[in-house]
């Protein structure tokens, strides 16, 4: 609006702009409700472009409609919890710090003493990153009850969607071993062109019990938030395809929360919002987003595509955590060497890099080829 005051015939744009939204809105956005409604809503339109209603109650509806919209109060819900952990953070880091250095009695026992020790380890962002869970926590009831109804999606008995059956055990095995074996033919690839190399130290009994361990765990609680609770509260107002699309860029976003440098100050009381910029910067580099919020973007898209077809948790549980096995296990043993290794390719983490998009993107067609002709899933 402000550029628009400086503009010739700022008043004549600024009524064309707000009345071609307002008449998206009004006559496309309800398009799917009955008759009636949308009779009303496309005479409400005809009005507003002949000038019979103001531009004042139309930006006021358009705002009221953009705020009650699930996708928009999901992703403030995430900005206030992350204003939340920015302000807490640099009080519990300076708290865990003094904490871990208290010195050890006879009578502490062995867990507190791994604990203090994984604390005085830490980096700011594993603080960041603990007190942003916790803060999630503790205000994602009151943000579910905050939400409004609509039409959900008709699901079968509790109890039944805990049971996996037969069915739900096969398609936890198929998934882990799509995600796992892709994984595993490029962990093949890579050794073969020695961009990485077998670590010899490494125990790979060890390194397999704790990334199965890890793999199932994540997988469990990440697909019971996003493709679980997150997916059914989206789709009361949402068509498949919108939900699918607004919960993978928000399964993306969450997990490229990670910054590549460390704050200034930990202590500063601004420390959490340098540690947000450093996040934001992120988004402003086209290696990155092209190495890591793609490819996130995907898997999350792959998994919110099962949720859809099969309508329980339990392939993308497998494929979570076959995803999660492959990436921690392939870290854990591997090596890369930076003189042969093409950054624009493959990255340390598994998740950067032109080929694990694409060996996650054939494992999506191979998931798309499995559940192209199932429409719904009966135990």
């Amino acid at each position: 609006i402000s550029f628009l005051d400086h503009t010739p015939h700022h008043k004549n744009i600024q009524n064309f702009l707000i009345k071609g939204l307002t008449l998206y809105y009004h006559y496309y956005h309800y398009y799917p409700n009955s008759c009636g409604q949308h009779r009303e809503h496309r005479k409400k339109a005809t009005n507003i472009l002949s000038g019979q209603e103001g531009w004042v109650s139309v930006t006021e509806s358009t705002v009221k409609a953009f705020f009650t919209n699930e996708l928009t109060r999901l992703f403030l819900f995430i900005a206030l919890c992350l204003i939340i952990a920015a302000v807490a953070t640099p009080s519990v880091y300076s708290w865990g710090k003094e904490f871990a250095a208290e010195p050890n009695s006879s009578a502490t026992s062995q867990w507190l003493i791994s604990v203090k020790a994984s604390m005085a380890k830490a980096h700011f962002y594993r603080y960041f990153n603990r007190v942003f869970m916790v803060t999630v926590i503790v205000l994602f009831y009151p943000f579910l009850r905050s939400l409004k109804g609509g039409n959900t999606e008709v699901k079968a008995p509790l109890l039944s969607r805990l049971n996996p059956h037969r069915q739900g055990w096969l398609d936890i095995g198929t998934g882990f071993v799509y995600a796992s074996g892709y994984m595993g033919i490029l962990l093949m690839l890579l050794l073969k062109m020695e961009w990485i190399k077998l670590d010899p130290s490494v125990n790979v009994g060890r390194v397999i019990i704790s990334a199965l361990t890890t793999a199932f765990i994540v997988s469990v609680l990440e697909e019971w938030f996003f493709r679980g609770v997150l997916y059914d509260v989206i789709r009361r107002s949402h068509s498949a395809k919108m939900t699918i699309i607004g919960l993978s860029i928000f399964f993306a976003a969450l997990h490229f929360l990670t910054p590549h440098t460390l704050v200034s100050d930990p202590h500063s009381p601004t420390a959490g919002f340098e540690l947000l910029e450093q996040i934001g910067i992120q988004f402003l580099h086209p290696e990155l987003i092209l190495g890591s919020f793609i490819t996130l973007f995907a898997v999350g898209v792959i998994l919110a595509y099962a949720r859809h077809k099969t309508s329980y948790l339990w392939l993308p549980i497998g494929l979570h955590a076959g995803w999660v096995f492959s990436m921690k296990f392939i870290n854990d043993v591997t090596v890369i060497d930076p003189e042969k290794a093409n950054p624009l390719f493959y990255s340390q983490d598994m998740r950067g890099g032109i080929l694990p998009m694409l060996f996650v993107a054939l494992t999506g067609v191979a998931t798309y080829f499995l559940l192209r002709r199932k429409k719904n899933f009966s135990p």
